[in-house]
């Protein structure tokens, strides 16, 4: 019966055992992480609520289908499978679906699901940003987005005013020389020569 279980449950994305509680798959989307230059795969996770809803009829027809009988024997043999779970946990036996989590009944009575980490299909993807030479694409300044093109002449303005200015600290050194050249000849020239 757990094959079966499981199957429905990576079909349909959810799955409820009477008396026991509710399954359903948890899809994750892709996600990227900026700082390690990645995106992360869509990953789906399983959940479990304590709510006790009866199964669908649509589970008795696809159950009677995997099983190869009519589906009121198919309601039978999930009705009996089901009790026998409820036992189970009731004894505080651990329930173990093969690659999909672990049932237990906790000391509080509840019972509580442990999820097995789901197979990842998709690997990591390392995305590295491809900037060719003489094209123009976009760029966020801030909050601003600019060309390529209109970036370069902006860093260009701001090379060339700053090449422009050479000659402010030449005249502020050639002054603090001549205003020392001023001092030794006419302080320290007749101090030392008289």
């Amino acid at each position: 019966m757990y094959p079966v279980f499981k199957k429905f449950l990576a079909l349909h994305h959810h799955l409820s055992l009477p008396g026991i509680g509710n399954f359903s798959v948890q899809e994750m989307p892709a996600s990227i992480d900026i700082a390690n230059r990645s995106v992360e795969p869509p990953v789906s996770k399983i959940s479990f609520s304590g709510d006790k809803l009866p199964a669908d009829k649509f589970f008795f027809h696809f159950l009677a289908q995997e099983l190869n009988v009519d589906e009121v024997q198919a309601i039978r043999n999930f009705t009996d499978f089901t009790a026998q779970l409820q036992s189970d946990i009731n004894d505080h036996k651990t329930i173990a679906f093969k690659n999909f989590g672990n049932l237990c009944k906790q000391s509080s009575g509840e019972i509580h699901f442990e999820p097995k980490a789901m197979p990842e299909y998709l690997p990591v993807i390392i995305s590295e940003r491809v900037i060719r030479k003489n094209t123009t694409h976009t760029v966020m300044v801030g909050e601003d987005e600019k060309t390529s093109v209109e970036m370069h002449a902006a860093l260009q303005e701001e090379e060339v005013a700053e090449v422009d200015r050479w000659w402010i600290p030449a005249i502020v050194l050639g002054l603090i020389g001549i205003a020392a050249l001023i001092y030794y000849y006419n302080v320290l020239h007749h101090y030392f020569f008289k």
